[in-house]
This record gives structure tokens, sequence and C-alpha cells, in this order.
């Protein structure tokens, strides 16, 4: 729905206003409720678990000066169709912020590690041909089909999971490159005819999606956004919509609250909940949960249906693992490389190269590995310092500079699997029969207690989702109709009226 269609009819509702709302979670999901719930005349509180609000938004500075270098180790990157963030980034007076960013194959001087040979990645198609064989040289198909099938290949090595790398394989062999046989490929060749407009093709023949096994189906749907070119990021760090955001909420938001137990009554949700090593008890008119089902299964649950503990216990979330280098100098430039990102091979897979320009006295920073799936759950399983050492190692391979002494001047990562706060990078859909119903399972709220986040929404990784899922989750709270009003129970840390703001914590 048009994010202007979807205020507009807040404005319709007959709600009664002044009602009490508990948010639990400070990440984008959360601040946006609180957001629009204040601006409709109702008191807000947020209860966070962790010591820092933003969820999975988290950019790290290399240094306090306002323009030190940084490196996004959560959310990076806005879709230019994703209206409902970019309502938000205009509205918190950050769109003079936004700029294009480069993404993987973007940059035709990026590298790619194929088997120990470094080449540029425009190449490695060609040389991918070469070095395989086997349906890559089969003289059944034109050279047209196998020269794209070789570049789907290499995008699918670049981008996916071992598993999904494993379908494509099995699939490309049974019929998929019968189907690429079939179609006309040309008009998806670049002018050089060496490289391929995938988003293009995929959108413009769904049929050949409708081939692929069904995980695969719904990533390349996935592919599509993080191959396009009109993909943008806010110029000096994502968590200045964070910051923003809070600033903008007079209700209290309150960092190392963890929620240990969440229990549903007919017209409240009693909340226990930890803090300062001490447990709390409350009971909450209205409650939106934002926590992600990967962590919320862990706490104690009552009065909640068997549907909805089913969506909770069985939603599936994807680990995803970043890794920052803060270097004396973009080093890369000298090869030609102003962004994008490159492939370093072995489970590092992705190596982005910053598109905006940082002030050179500070140095740069380059996102030395991205990865999700089976390749992040091997990084997160590895302590930081070795996880640090392995992604030097390998990305050394394309780029031996970061061997030189003084050239690496700081490091960062994050396992999100592992963090405690979200127990995963995001939801996945690649293996589910019906996302759509998944989604709305995960949204439907227990009497006064509801729900919102990327897991309840149609775009799952993505901070589109947290934020439609809020603006829903709000208007499902201003059309519902109270039993009774409960009555709080009294505890030691009770609703601040006058609160302090908590500010953005960085490691």
């Amino acid at each position: 729905m048009d994010t202007k269609i979807l205020l507009e009819q807040f404005q319709l509702v007959n709600f009664q206003k002044g009602k009490r709302i508990t948010i639990l979670g400070a990440g984008i999901a959360g601040l946006v409720a609180a957001y629009e719930l204040e601006r409709l005349g109702h008191e807000v509180e947020i209860m966070e678990g962790s010591p820092r609000i933003g969820g999975r938004i988290w950019t790290h500075r290399f240094g306090n000066s306002s323009d030190a270098p940084y490196a996004e180790l959560g959310a990076m990157r806005i879709p230019s169709d994703h209206e409902m963030t970019l309502h938000y980034v205009n509205e918190m007076g950050l769109s003079d912020k936004l700029c294009k960013f480069m993404t993987v194959f973007e940059e035709s001087n990026a590298m790619m590690n194929i088997n120990g040979q470094v080449l540029q990645m425009k190449d490695a198609p060609r040389v991918l041909q070469q070095t395989e064989g086997g349906i890559f040289s089969d003289t059944r198909y034109s050279e047209r089909t196998r020269l794209f099938a070789a570049w789907l290949k290499t995008i699918i090595n670049t981008i996916a999971p071992g598993n999904l790398r494993s379908d494509f394989e099995r699939d490309l062999n049974s019929h998929l490159m019968d189907e690429l046989e079939r179609l006309d490929l040309n008009p998806y060749f670049s002018a050089d005819g060496e490289t391929i407009d995938l988003h293009s093709f995929l959108t413009q023949n769904p049929s050949f999606r409708a081939k692929c096994s069904q995980g695969l189906d719904i990533f390349l749907g996935d592919i599509m956004t993080e191959t396009s070119h009109d993909l943008l990021q806010l110029k000096g760090g994502m968590d200045q919509l964070i910051q923003r955001l809070a600033a903008s909420i007079k209700g209290s938001i309150k960092c190392n609250q963890e929620i240990v137990a969440l229990r549903v009554q007919k017209d409240s949700v009693q909340i226990t909940y930890k803090e300062n090593g001490q447990l709390h008890t409350k009971n909450c008119d209205y409650v939106l949960c934002t926590i992600p089902f990967s962590v919320l299964r862990k706490l104690e649950l009552s009065g909640f249906d068997d549907d909805k503990l089913d969506s909770i216990h069985n939603t599936v979330y994807c680990p995803g693992t970043k890794v920052a280098f803060h270097t004396r100098e973009a080093f890369w430039e000298k090869d030609g490389i102003k962004g994008g990102a490159s492939f370093s091979g072995e489970g590092v897979r992705q190596t982005y190269y910053p598109s905006v320009k940082f002030n050179k006295q500070h140095g740069s920073v380059m996102l030395a590995s991205y990865t999700i799936g089976d390749d992040a759950q091997r990084m997160g399983m590895m302590s930081e310092s070795e996880r640090f050492d392995y992604v030097q190692n390998t990305v050394s391979k394309i780029h031996p500079e970061l061997n030189a002494p003084g050239v690496i001047v700081d490091k960062a990562s994050i396992a999100w699997g592992n963090y405690k706060w979200s127990a995963g990078g995001c939801t996945i859909h690649w293996n589910d029969a019906d996302k759509s119903q998944n989604y709305l399972s995960a949204q439907r709220a227990q009497n006064t207690l509801f729900f919102a986040g990327e897991h309840c929404s149609r775009f799952p990784a993505w901070l589109q989702g947290s934020i439609e899922s809020a603006l829903e989750a709000v208007y499902d709270i201003l059309k519902h109709k109270p039993v009774a009003q409960s009555t709080a129970v009294p505890v030691a840390n009770s609703w601040n009226k006058n609160p302090q703001m908590v500010t953005v914590g960085v490691r």
C-alpha cells in the first residue's frame, strides 16, 4: 500500500485517543511505530533489551570525529522503489544525504578469485567456461546461451549461500539450459557482448524463474533487487535515520531492559523484564512486540494460540556476517575500483568498496566480507580474531596490499546469527511454500499484543518490511477497542513521562 494512503487512513479511523502502548525493541520498526502513535495522540514507551538502539541498523565509526570513516555492519542500502523507507528519510530531513550505492557487478574493475586465479569480474564468465567445461562447453547449446549461463553462475556464486548454489547447478544441468536456449538472450547483453542485464532478463522472462526450484526462484527475486542499478544509501551512515527518529519521540526509550516473559491476558499483556540483574513485572494495556522471533521463542510465553506459537517457533532466520577493515588509504582505487564489490572467494564471498568519499586524513574502509547462509554460519563459529585473520588472508589474495605493515588500521565485525538480540541476520522465505501466509501469521495479534518487524512483512531483510509492518500494526492498534482498562502492577520502574533520551551507542 502507498505510504501516503496508509498514513491518511490513520486519520479516518474512529479511534480512542490517549492509548498507552509499550513497544518492545528500539529498531526501525519500534521507532517508526512510536513516532506515528505519538503524532496521533497516544502515549508510548520503548523497552530495548540491548545496550544500544537501532536493531539491525548499525553504523560502526572508526573514530570520534564527525567525518570519521564508517562501515555499515547492518542495513546498508535502500532500493529506490522502497517508498516507505524513503518517506521517513524525507520526514527526518535526510533526503539531501541520499546518494547512489554502487552494488555488485556495477564496477567492471572489481575482482574475482576463481580457484586461485585472480581476474577482473567482467572476465570471470569466460574463464569459468574454460575452467569448468561441462555444460558450459556443451555444443548442443549456442555460444550465447553458454556465456549467458556462465554469467548466471558467476552471479549466483557471488551472492547466494551454498545450498542455493547447489540448486542452481542442478537446475542448470537438468533443464535451465534448454530454457535459456529457447529464449532470445541478445537484448540482455551489453553492447560489447560481454556482460548481461540480469534485472531486465528476470523481469521480462518470468518463465525462467517459474522453471527454477522454489527456493532458487524466490532468491532470484532477491537478486533482482541486490543487482539493481537504483540502490541508494545515506551519506554519513544509516544510523542517522535512527538518531533522528529517536530524537523525534517524546516517550521514554530505555535500553538494558531484557524481556524474559510475555503473558497475554484478556485485555492486557503482562511483561516480565530484567534490569540491573533484577526482575520486574508490569501490566500493559497495549504492547507492540518487534523482537525477532528467533529471540522471542526463547522467552516464557503464555496466552498465545497454537498457530501463533507455531509461527514463532518455525520462522526461519538466515545468519549474516560482516567484517570491515579500516585502512590507511583506499588502495583499491589505484586499480580503478571506485565502488561496487569483488568476489574474494572461499567463505568470504563479497568484498564491498565504499562509493562515498571519506576524508583522506582518516583513511578509508572496506567491507572486507559480507556473507549469508552457510558461509556466514561457518564464520560465525570462529572467534573474532580468527575471523579477522581468515578474512585478511583470503582477501589479500586479490588485494596483497592488506598484508603490508600498517595498512589495516582497525577492524570490526558482527556475526548476526550469534548476536544475542537478533539470533539471525534476517528471515528468509527461500524454502517456504506460501511466504505470504507465513508473514501474515507472524503479523497476527494476540489480544492486545501486536507484532511488527521484517519477519512480519512481504519484504524480509529490508527496512521497507520493518516499516510497513510497523505502520500496519499502528493501524490495528488504532482500530482496537479495549474490553476494559487494565490496572498496572506496582513495580520499581514505572512509566516515565519525563524521560531522558537514550542516544545511540557506538562501539
